[in-house]
Protein backbone atom coordinates (compact mmCIF):
# COMPACT_ATOMS: atom_id res chain seq x y z
CA UNK A 1 0.00 0.00 0.00
CA UNK A 2 2.89 2.41 0.61
CA UNK A 3 4.51 1.86 -2.79
CA UNK A 4 2.62 4.65 -4.63
CA UNK A 5 3.42 7.19 -1.92
CA UNK A 6 6.44 9.46 -2.09
CA UNK A 7 6.33 10.76 1.47
CA UNK A 8 5.12 9.48 4.82
CA UNK A 9 4.39 12.11 7.46
CA UNK A 10 4.03 11.44 11.16
CA UNK A 11 2.44 13.11 14.13
CA UNK A 12 4.90 13.41 17.03
CA UNK A 13 3.61 12.70 20.55
CA UNK A 14 1.66 9.46 20.85
CA UNK A 15 2.89 8.36 17.43
CA UNK A 16 6.69 8.48 17.46
CA UNK A 17 7.32 8.96 21.17
CA UNK A 18 5.48 9.08 24.50
CA UNK A 19 5.79 10.82 27.87
CA UNK A 20 8.11 9.06 30.32
CA UNK A 21 7.39 7.52 32.72
CA UNK A 22 3.94 9.06 32.26
CA UNK A 23 2.28 12.46 32.22
CA UNK A 24 0.87 11.77 35.68
CA UNK A 25 4.29 10.89 37.10
CA UNK A 26 5.86 14.09 35.80
CA UNK A 27 2.92 16.23 36.93
CA UNK A 28 3.03 14.66 40.40
CA UNK A 29 6.79 15.08 40.76
CA UNK A 30 6.80 18.74 39.76
CA UNK A 31 3.64 19.52 41.77
CA UNK A 32 5.25 18.05 44.87
CA UNK A 33 8.09 20.56 44.56
CA UNK A 34 5.47 23.32 44.58
CA UNK A 35 3.52 22.17 47.63
CA UNK A 36 0.83 20.00 46.06
CA UNK A 37 0.53 16.30 46.89
CA UNK A 38 -1.31 14.42 44.17
CA UNK A 39 -1.10 10.77 43.16
CA UNK A 40 0.38 10.15 39.74
CA UNK A 41 -2.32 7.63 38.82
CA UNK A 42 -5.10 10.11 39.62
CA UNK A 43 -3.43 12.87 37.62
CA UNK A 44 -2.84 10.49 34.72
CA UNK A 45 -6.50 9.46 34.62
CA UNK A 46 -7.62 13.09 34.76
CA UNK A 47 -5.21 14.08 32.01
CA UNK A 48 -6.24 11.21 29.72
CA UNK A 49 -9.91 12.00 30.15
CA UNK A 50 -9.37 15.66 29.27
CA UNK A 51 -7.03 14.77 26.41
CA UNK A 52 -9.50 12.36 24.81
CA UNK A 53 -12.26 14.93 25.08
CA UNK A 54 -9.87 17.41 23.47
CA UNK A 55 -9.53 15.02 20.51
CA UNK A 56 -13.26 15.37 19.93
CA UNK A 57 -13.52 19.12 20.45
CA UNK A 58 -10.12 19.90 18.89
CA UNK A 59 -8.87 23.45 18.39
CA UNK A 60 -10.78 23.64 15.09
CA UNK A 61 -8.61 26.56 14.06
CA UNK A 62 -6.03 27.12 11.39
CA UNK A 63 -4.13 29.66 13.49
CA UNK A 64 -1.28 28.97 15.90
CA UNK A 65 1.66 30.63 17.53
CA UNK A 66 3.83 30.11 20.61
CA UNK A 67 1.50 32.13 22.85
CA UNK A 68 -1.64 30.29 21.71
CA UNK A 69 0.00 26.87 22.17
CA UNK A 70 1.32 27.73 25.64
CA UNK A 71 -2.01 29.15 26.78
CA UNK A 72 -3.76 26.03 25.49
CA UNK A 73 -1.47 23.87 27.63
CA UNK A 74 -1.84 26.18 30.63
CA UNK A 75 -5.63 25.84 30.45
CA UNK A 76 -5.38 22.05 30.22
CA UNK A 77 -3.00 21.78 33.20
CA UNK A 78 -5.20 24.13 35.22
CA UNK A 79 -8.18 21.86 34.55
CA UNK A 80 -6.19 18.78 35.59
CA UNK A 81 -5.31 20.41 38.93
CA UNK A 82 -8.58 22.23 39.61
CA UNK A 83 -9.59 19.72 42.33
CA UNK A 84 -6.20 19.75 44.06
CA UNK A 85 -4.93 22.27 46.59
CA UNK A 86 -1.50 23.24 47.81
CA UNK A 87 0.13 24.80 44.76
CA UNK A 88 1.84 27.92 46.07
CA UNK A 89 1.92 29.72 42.73
CA UNK A 90 0.27 28.09 39.72
CA UNK A 91 2.10 30.23 37.16
CA UNK A 92 5.52 29.35 38.60
CA UNK A 93 4.52 25.70 38.78
CA UNK A 94 3.23 25.66 35.21
CA UNK A 95 6.38 27.32 33.84
CA UNK A 96 8.57 24.66 35.48
CA UNK A 97 6.30 21.91 34.17
CA UNK A 98 6.35 23.42 30.69
CA UNK A 99 10.16 23.55 30.77
CA UNK A 100 10.35 19.98 32.10
CA UNK A 101 8.57 18.62 29.04
CA UNK A 102 10.94 20.47 26.73
CA UNK A 103 13.75 17.97 27.41
CA UNK A 104 14.19 14.39 26.19
CA UNK A 105 14.32 12.98 29.74
CA UNK A 106 10.51 13.23 29.94
CA UNK A 107 10.02 11.31 26.68
CA UNK A 108 10.82 7.91 25.23
CA UNK A 109 10.62 6.66 21.66
CA UNK A 110 8.23 3.81 21.10
CA UNK A 111 10.28 0.60 20.75
CA UNK A 112 9.74 0.30 17.00
CA UNK A 113 10.17 3.97 16.03
CA UNK A 114 13.84 4.00 15.03
CA UNK A 115 13.70 0.73 13.11
CA UNK A 116 10.64 1.86 11.14
CA UNK A 117 12.12 5.25 10.27
CA UNK A 118 15.41 3.68 9.16
CA UNK A 119 13.64 1.04 7.07
CA UNK A 120 11.40 3.56 5.33
CA UNK A 121 14.42 5.73 4.50
CA UNK A 122 16.21 2.69 3.04
CA UNK A 123 13.16 2.11 0.87
CA UNK A 124 13.58 5.59 -0.55
CA UNK A 125 10.67 7.28 1.20
CA UNK A 126 10.80 10.93 2.19
CA UNK A 127 9.72 11.45 5.81
CA UNK A 128 8.20 14.42 7.61
CA UNK A 129 6.66 15.45 10.92
CA UNK A 130 3.40 17.42 11.15
CA UNK A 131 2.65 18.22 14.77
CA UNK A 132 0.57 20.58 16.88
CA UNK A 133 3.57 21.59 18.99
CA UNK A 134 5.68 24.62 19.75
CA UNK A 135 9.35 25.37 19.10
CA UNK A 136 10.39 22.85 21.77
CA UNK A 137 9.73 20.11 19.21
CA UNK A 138 12.95 20.69 17.27
CA UNK A 139 15.28 20.31 20.25
CA UNK A 140 13.20 17.39 21.51
CA UNK A 141 13.56 15.48 18.23
CA UNK A 142 17.27 16.23 18.28
CA UNK A 143 17.55 15.03 21.88
CA UNK A 144 15.75 11.80 20.98
CA UNK A 145 18.12 11.43 18.01
CA UNK A 146 15.44 11.19 15.32
CA UNK A 147 15.66 14.63 13.73
CA UNK A 148 18.09 13.51 10.99
CA UNK A 149 15.56 11.00 9.64
CA UNK A 150 13.16 13.71 8.54
CA UNK A 151 13.21 15.89 5.46
CA UNK A 152 11.27 18.49 7.44
CA UNK A 153 9.62 19.00 10.83
CA UNK A 154 6.53 21.22 10.96
CA UNK A 155 5.55 22.54 14.40
CA UNK A 156 2.23 24.36 14.33
CA UNK A 157 3.22 27.21 16.64
CA UNK A 158 6.28 28.00 14.52
CA UNK A 159 4.61 27.58 11.13
CA UNK A 160 1.53 29.52 12.19
CA UNK A 161 -1.22 26.98 11.48
CA UNK A 162 -2.40 23.90 13.32
CA UNK A 163 -4.09 20.60 12.56
CA UNK A 164 -6.82 19.81 11.58
CA UNK A 165 -6.74 22.95 9.44
CA UNK A 166 -5.46 22.42 5.88
CA UNK A 167 -2.59 24.93 5.76
CA UNK A 168 -0.05 22.87 7.71
CA UNK A 169 -0.75 19.78 5.58
CA UNK A 170 -0.51 21.85 2.41
CA UNK A 171 2.85 23.17 3.57
CA UNK A 172 4.08 19.61 4.07
CA UNK A 173 3.05 18.77 0.51
CA UNK A 174 4.78 21.90 -0.77
CA UNK A 175 8.02 21.07 1.03
CA UNK A 176 7.93 17.50 -0.22
CA UNK A 177 7.09 18.60 -3.75
CA UNK A 178 4.31 16.03 -4.10
CA UNK A 179 0.59 15.94 -4.83
CA UNK A 180 -1.84 15.06 -2.00
CA UNK A 181 -2.47 11.58 -3.41
CA UNK A 182 1.27 10.85 -3.15
CA UNK A 183 1.37 11.46 0.60
CA UNK A 184 0.42 9.51 3.73
CA UNK A 185 -0.02 10.91 7.21
CA UNK A 186 0.12 8.71 10.33
CA UNK A 187 -1.17 9.94 13.68
CA UNK A 188 -3.05 9.08 16.86
CA UNK A 189 -5.71 11.82 16.81
CA UNK A 190 -8.86 11.12 14.81
CA UNK A 191 -9.71 14.80 14.52
CA UNK A 192 -6.29 16.42 14.05
CA UNK A 193 -4.54 13.69 12.08
CA UNK A 194 -7.10 11.55 10.29
CA UNK A 195 -9.82 14.07 9.49
CA UNK A 196 -7.27 16.82 8.90
CA UNK A 197 -5.10 14.83 6.49
CA UNK A 198 -8.11 13.48 4.59
CA UNK A 199 -9.51 16.98 4.15
CA UNK A 200 -6.19 17.96 2.57
CA UNK A 201 -6.45 15.03 0.14
CA UNK A 202 -3.79 12.86 1.82
CA UNK A 203 -4.09 9.21 2.78
CA UNK A 204 -4.47 8.91 6.56
CA UNK A 205 -3.58 6.03 8.89
CA UNK A 206 -4.71 6.05 12.53
CA UNK A 207 -2.34 4.51 15.08
CA UNK A 208 -4.60 3.26 17.86
CA UNK A 209 -2.12 2.14 20.52
CA UNK A 210 -4.79 2.10 23.25
CA UNK A 211 -7.44 0.22 21.23
CA UNK A 212 -9.90 3.08 21.41
CA UNK A 213 -11.77 1.63 18.44
CA UNK A 214 -13.09 -1.16 20.68
CA UNK A 215 -15.44 1.37 22.29
CA UNK A 216 -17.30 1.82 18.99
CA UNK A 217 -15.97 -0.42 16.19
CA UNK A 218 -18.62 0.69 13.68
CA UNK A 219 -17.46 4.29 13.91
CA UNK A 220 -14.06 3.37 12.48
CA UNK A 221 -14.98 0.92 9.73
CA UNK A 222 -13.65 3.23 6.99
CA UNK A 223 -10.45 4.16 8.86
CA UNK A 224 -7.16 2.38 8.20
CA UNK A 225 -5.95 1.40 11.68
CA UNK A 226 -2.64 0.11 13.01
CA UNK A 227 -1.50 -0.54 16.58
CA UNK A 228 2.24 -0.44 15.95
CA UNK A 229 4.32 1.47 13.41
CA UNK A 230 5.89 -1.79 12.26
CA UNK A 231 2.61 -2.58 10.53
CA UNK A 232 3.49 0.15 8.02
CA UNK A 233 6.35 -2.00 6.76
CA UNK A 234 3.98 -4.83 5.83
CA UNK A 235 1.79 -2.68 3.59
Amino acid sequence: MLEPYEIICFDAGGTLFRPYPSVGEVYSRVADRHGCKAEAQVLEAKFRDLWHRRDVRSRMTDNADEKIEKEWWRALVAEVFQDFSGLRDFDVFFQELYTEFAGPDCWRLFPETLDVLETLKRRGKALGVISNWDSRLFALCEGLKIDHHFDFILASAVFGASKPGPRIFEEALRRAGVRPEQAVHVGDSLEDDIHGARAAGMRAIWIDRHQRRQADPQAFHEVTIIQDLRELLDF
